[in-house]
């Protein structure tokens, strides 16, 4: 234990905002997680339950988004568009790739809808609850890692790819979660985790061979194809445009993380993910008294070309998943929200106070 953790100090300088822990609060937070049932035998308990009865899982349509932008005409429209980009990039530390603002912003659109998954694509042998506890897990493993945001995003994303092009055993689930968060890892972070950490947070149901294996089947089968749009990228964008003060960025982001934990929310486009957590986020700050109208951004939905109603389907998702967040047993992002790093967003009156989510939850069960 004391050299794993060693090994984990250089992370503490990367974000100003993790969670600084001290060596014993590291191990009360380890041993918090390894005092639960363990994932894999959750997931062969579902998995056992899921036999007897299949669940049917409606099919999402996938919308493909244009800019809301005439280039072609050179309207002042445009002009102004192209500035408010430039400018979010500076905000944003991109200084060297302000030049090639315009281009890379229109290549992660036009490409989004590539990464976006059917519901044929989901396998119907995993089932939501499973979803649910394996996500979790992931995000108990990446805050404890102290990883970046996008590590935690790209490595469902590669667990959604590897599930929708090879079958994959309710046993193996936990050890394909972990090898995808250490080939994101390898990806995003200048310092990764090393084999041996991720099978003793796995309780050393795998082994180190085991996951390397898995690594490279996950690699075989994605034909090393790991390049993932992250829809924080564009939510960083947008907020920098609007201005969004920061508590704001913070709760986009807790609506955007639950989504993770639903099937369907691989089902969305990023853009269209990133769109409705910053507007749904300011609606609720706006309801709460925290937001005046006077600050509130009402350009978010202008920047593209969604219509309401597939805003309103994304942000019911969003709804459903927070109202759920508190009474889950699995509520780790609940938790990691709720820190003061993260401005307590998940557990402030905003949020256990608010009627349009309660609104937005009676929409979806009557869809449903």
């Amino acid at each position: 234990m004391s050299e794993m953790e060693g090994k984990r100090e250089p992370f503490k300088a990367k974000d100003n905002n993790r969670i600084p822990c001290t060596g014993d609060q590291r191990k009360k937070k380890i041993l918090a997680i390894g005092s639960k049932v363990s994932v894999a035998d959750k997931l062969s308990s579902i998995g056992a339950s899921f036999l007897a009865k299949r669940a049917r899982v409606s099919e999402v349509p996938v919308h493909h988004v244009q800019l809301n932008i005439n280039a072609s005409k050179g309207s002042s429209f445009s002009e102004q568009w192209v500035e408010e980009l430039v400018q979010a990039m500076e905000a944003l530390d991109m200084h060297t790739e302000q030049e090639y603002a315009l281009d890379i912003f229109t290549g992660m659109l036009v490409n989004q809808s590539c990464q976006t998954f059917r519901a044929c694509d989901i396998p119907k042998s995993v089932t939501a609850e499973m979803r649910t506890v394996l996500v979790d897990w992931l995000v108990q493993v990446h805050e404890y890692l102290g990883l970046e945001e996008e590590t935690l995003y790209l490595a469902v994303y590669l667990m959604n790819s590897y599930m929708k092009v090879h079958k994959i055993h309710t046993a193996l689930l936990q050890l394909l979660a972990a090898s995808c968060l250490f080939l994101a890892s390898k990806i995003e972070e200048s310092l990764i985790p090393e084999p041996a950490e991720l099978c003793f947070m796995m309780e050393d149901a795998f082994s180190k061979k085991e996951l390397l294996k898995m690594e490279r089947k996950i690699l075989s089968r994605l034909k090393f194809e790991l390049h993932y749009i992250h829809p924080l990228h564009f939510l960083r964008i947008l907020s920098a445009v609007g201005k969004c003060p920061m508590k704001i960025l913070y709760l986009a982001m807790y609506f955007m993380e639950l989504t993770l934990l639903e099937a369907d929310g691989a089902m969305i486009e990023p853009a269209l993910l990133a769109t409705g957590a910053l507007s749904l986020a300011q609606r609720v700050s706006l309801e709460s008294g925290f937001l005046t109208i006077d600050e509130t951004w009402h350009g978010v939905q202008q920047w593209f070309s969604y219509s309401d109603a597939q805003l309103t389907s994304c942000q019911n998702l969003m709804a459903r998943a927070a109202l759920r967040a508190v009474s889950l047993e699995n509520k780790s992002t609940w938790h990691k929200y709720s820190r003061p790093q993260k401005l307590g967003v998940s557990s402030g009156p905003s949020m256990t106070n608010s009627k349009h989510l309660a609104r937005c939850m009676r929409t979806l069960s009557i869809q449903l």
